[in-house]
């Protein structure tokens, strides 16, 4: 062991060294180029954009902003260039000079004339497509959609070309282990739909679909990147929405969220908020045969309706940036979201075994709260004009979950008229602590070669408690046992190189990520391992219409914390989840080939799952209980194709669209003979178009609509389900405000069938939520607006997906 652990300091030792080698840069012999941009009433405009330009203006050589004064200096070597200055609210100049290697270059004032109608009151001149396709991601402009506004980001996901979503798990391109992160910060997995759902599309600017992220992200990021970018203090000067919705389905629901957002020279501040309730109904059926082995013995026939539900969630999102001088900048960013989620109804199931026959009736009631804190200081040093910089992050989050359960259970035996009474409760909390700090250095040697490196680590905590009961003789009796004190630890120090090199039509992309991990779970495993994970990817663009580009990347995906710590969760009296301590990682390589033609893309991509992290059942005999858990699989292979294209019908009608097929193949042991291997093999499709249409300058309507074919994941049989949306707009309010309507899962096809058909395990069950709904949405923009300005973070954004938020 302790060979070991000096191999895995002399890696990381290796690793280091290579990122401060990559911090090295060479002197040339330079001069400087001078200058002040002014207004026309002779003031200095501060934080302008100074590009400089190759003489014939086809490359950037470097850039610069000036300072508060409007004055600006760029460092570069002797020659003739083309310099452009700009600033929002200003016509840009541009200038040919020539630099000499005697001396300086002093420009002198150069007066900007003012743009007049870039500083009016804020209004709508201009739209960005919905969907934007690039070689490594897709680009959802989310603040251009008209079925956004009123929305949820869990139901904007859901809408995106390329992204599935099966009970509440979230894939992309057929893969799971999705990294999402909001605004540079990671979001938890656990209770993910919940925490998702307490952001309004009305805060979110865009979401970025990264199918395949570099070494900058951390290696977890198996399943790809899902970033989403709220609205922020991009601009001086400010800009404030509020807005609302009312929602009707089986139930009623509405909600309201406020933005305010300054710039000012010194500073930028932003904060949202927002509020939303709705109804919340859950009905379906459990259908299962009983086994003693592998002979079936009976059957279990369950209908469920809880109708009496509902889901509270409110959020606020504050950001701060103070701009020290041009090359000095500090922040802080506060995000907190509170869910509370409860559900009552009954529960009623059909029992039937050789010489027993029950009948039972069970009242269900659910109340489950969920706090998220997260805190993140951030100073950012620039370190020259071409933008090589230093970024520090240390951040802190904090997830607290308590869910209480209670079951009133009449059972009755063989036809018998009085009912055998039980009462149960099962009460499961968990706390989470997760410490990050990272070190990001970017260094741009000049404008084709671009080198990114950097440190990080992380430290998580874990504290979980579950106190099952039974009522008897007029008082609860704990049960105790092992879940009365659970709990998990986990350290990964982390380092990172990319290089990112342009020579010609080729552009050359290649990382490097080296993470070491230690952790300790109650009841579980105590280990420590170190991986180094390559990522590659070479572009190459064969004409101005044309780009290929391949790609590989060898990644790992953690076990989520709720599926390692093993406390137990009931669903039901006789269905309950529970975790596995003794659930190892999974690797991926993963090998893809992209190609964009214009607006048109496709893409392959081949990956190879070992250890494959997946859902299973555990099935108690005695007691008819199924459990819900997960396991390591041996091997799991996909393989894909998609191929998106967009359609222009008329002017006023465009589409994109998106079709992608897959091949899985899962390899696992047999539930009964585990030496035996068994082999589960699918070809699925899915579909996904996406319409936007312009009746007229104010008005704008939207269709959403998506298909996924039947599919499987571990041992479950997923059926094929449909969603379609749509939406009709009108801007109002001279364009600053707007009123919206829009009817989501029209025809209420987006909830799954799932089964399995593996002896013991032969199920089939759907659980039907309150997914198509009415909406009314209203809102109001208003503010003044200048130039861009915005720094972003990303220090915890690996950690916060493994609990599953």
């Amino acid at each position: 062991m302790k060979k070991r652990k000096k191999a895995y300091v002399t890696h990381l030792t290796l690793l280091f060294l290579l990122i401060l080698l990559s911090g090295i840069n060479f002197a040339y012999a330079q001069g400087k180029i001078k200058g002040r941009v002014i207004d026309d009433k002779k003031t200095g405009i501060p934080y302008s954009s100074v590009a400089l330009w190759n003489a014939d203006g086809t490359a950037l050589v470097k850039g610069a902003i000036t300072t508060l004064e409007g004055r600006f200096t760029v460092d570069t070597k002797p020659g003739e260039y083309t310099i452009i200055l700009s600033n929002m609210g200003f016509i840009k100049s541009t200038k040919k000079v020539v630099l000499t290697a005697d001396k300086d270059l002093e420009l002198g004032d150069i007066m900007l004339n003012a743009d007049i109608q870039n500083l009016q009151e804020v209004k709508i001149v201009g739209s960005k497509p919905f969907i934007q396709q690039k070689t490594d991601r897709i680009i959802l402009n989310v603040g251009e959609s008209v079925l956004a506004a009123g929305n949820d980001a869990y139901s904007i996901i859901g809408m995106a070309p390329s992204v599935q979503m099966s009970n509440g798990n979230i894939s992309m391109e057929g893969k799971s282990n999705v990294l999402i992160i909001l605004d540079g910060k990671k979001i938890p997995n656990a209770t993910l739909s919940n925490i998702l759902s307490a952001i309004p599309g009305d805060q979110i600017d865009r979401i970025e679909l990264i199918t395949n992220p570099s070494s900058r992200y951390d290696a977890s990021a198996s399943g790809g990147v899902i970033e989403i970018f709220t609205k922020r203090s991009k601009k001086l000067g400010w800009t404030a929405n509020t807005g609302g919705n009312l929602t009707q389905g089986y139930r009623f629901g509405g909600g309201a969220n406020a933005g305010l957002r300054i710039g000012a020279p010194k500073l930028d501040f932003t904060l949202n908020g927002s509020y939303n309730k709705r109804g919340h109904i859950e009905r379906g059926y459990d259908n299962r045969v009983l086994f003693q082995g592998v002979n079936r013995v009976g059957n279990f026939n369950q209908t469920i309706d809880i109708s009496d539900g509902a889901a509270a969630d409110g959020s606020i999102n504050a950001s701060l940036n103070y701009y020290i001088n041009k090359k000095n900048t500090i922040g802080a960013d506060y995000t907190f979201v509170k869910v509370h989620m409860y559900g009552k109804g009954d529960v009623d199931a059909l029992i039937s075994q050789p010489n027993n026959f029950s009948k039972v009736n069970t009242f269900n009631n659910l109340d489950l709260k969920v706090d998220f804190a997260n805190y993140d200081v951030f100073y950012k040093l620039d370190l020259d004009t071409l933008g090589s910089n230093l970024l520090l992050t240390a951040n802190y989050t904090n997830y607290i979950s308590n869910q209480n359960q209670q079951f009133n259970q009449d059972k009755f035996n063989n036809g018998a008229t009085t009912p055998d009474v039980s009462l149960f409760r099962n009460k499961a909390s968990s706390n989470y602590d997760i410490y990050t700090t990272s070190l990001d250095y970017t260094q741009n040697l000049n404008s084709a070669l671009k080198l990114e490196s950097g440190l990080k680590y992380t430290y998580t905590t874990n504290s979980s408690r579950q106190n099952p009961a039974n009522f008897v003789n007029n008082q609860w009796q704990e049960t105790g046992g092992v879940f009365n004190n659970l709990g998990y630890k986990e350290q990964i120090p982390a380092a990172y190189l990319n290089l990112n090199y342009e020579l010609g039509k080729f552009n050359f992309q290649a990382g490097l990520r080296g993470e070491f991990t230690q952790y300790s779970v109650v009841m579980g495993l105590d280990s420590n391992y170190f991986n180094l994970f390559p990522n590659v990817r070479a572009d190459y663009k064969v004409n101005k219409n044309y780009t290929t580009s391949l790609a590989y990347a060898k990644t790992i995906n953690r076990p989520s914390y709720d599926d390692l710590i093993p406390y137990e969760l009931y669903i039901d009296n006789y269905t309950l989840t529970r975790g596995n301590a003794l659930l190892r990682p999974e690797y991926q390589h993963a090998f893809t080939w992209s190609n964009l033609y214009k607006k048109y893309s496709l893409r392959f991509g081949y990956t190879q799952t070992e250890d494959a992290i997946m859902s299973t059942i555990l099935y108690d005999q005695n007691t008819l209980k199924f459990i819900k858990t997960k396991a390591n699989f041996l091997k799991n292979h996909l393989v894909s194709a998609s191929f998106g294209f967009p359609v222009k019908f008329a002017k006023w009608w465009n589409s994109n669209n998106r079709l992608s097929g897959y091949y899985q193949n899962i390899r696992f042991p047999d539930p009964v003979a585990n030496a035996n291997i068994m082999i589960r093999a699918k070809y699925y499709f899915t579909i996904s178009s996406n319409h936007t249409f312009k009746i007229s300058p104010t008005v704008s309507g939207e269709l959403s609509a998506s298909y996924e074919s039947p599919t499987i994941s571990g041992l479950y049989n997923y059926e094929g389900y449909s969603n379609v949306t749509a939406g009709i707009r009108k801007k109002i309010f001279k364009n600053q405000g707007f009123i919206k309507f829009d009817v989501s899962d029209i025809f209420y096809k987006n909830n799954q069938l799932l089964s399995t058909n593996i002896v013991p395990l032969i199920t089939e069950t759907i659980h039907r939520v309150d997914t198509r709904r009415a909406r009314i949405a209203f809102g109001y923009n208003f503010g003044k607006i200048g130039n861009d300005r915005r720094i972003q973070t990303n220090g915890n954004s690996d950690e916060l997906g493994r609990l599953k938020l």
